[in-house]
């Protein structure tokens, strides 16, 4: 049998920026990062043409102080130039998440766990795949 149910609260992921982060968001799109920016629509074939390079499909970006304040399509190999004029404009790190670190109600926990984290952030270097495997094996050790 069917039912239909109804919710009495937005699903906890939908993301609603406040006034401050929407005049954040202003620097974004002054770049051509507007929100839920979309880089392929078909993930496997931008990577298949863009091997090594380090693509974050459905990133979040935080920002101290702020939390989340976007979220889109990054391939961070080509995009890390302009995200560090934006962190500089802005005169703060970003700090890049993978989807599932920054939604689903996880971008509720607090900034330093969300931080910590990041797949990159605009203080490190030119991310790559390869990069990436670095960072995270030195994690590890």
């Amino acid at each position: 049998m069917d039912e239909i149910i109804k919710l009495t609260k937005p699903y906890p992921s939908d993301f609603k920026p406040t006034l401050s982060v929407m005049e954040i968001q202003k620097y974004f799109d002054a770049h051509g990062f507007y929100d839920a920016r979309m880089i392929a629509g078909h993930k496997w074939d931008y990577e298949s043409n863009h091997k090594g390079d380090l693509i974050i499909f459905n990133a979040n970006v935080l920002m101290p102080n702020y939390g989340k304040v976007w979220y889109g399509d990054l391939n961070l190999t080509e995009d890390y130039k302009i995200l560090k004029k934006i962190s500089d404009s802005l005169n703060t790190t970003l700090y890049i998440l993978w989807e599932m670190d920054g939604r689903f109600g996880e971008e509720n926990k607090s900034i330093d766990e969300l931080i910590s984290k990041a797949v990159w952030n605009t203080d490190e270097d030119k991310p790559t795949n390869e990069w990436y495997k670095k960072k995270v094996n030195k994690k590890y050790e």
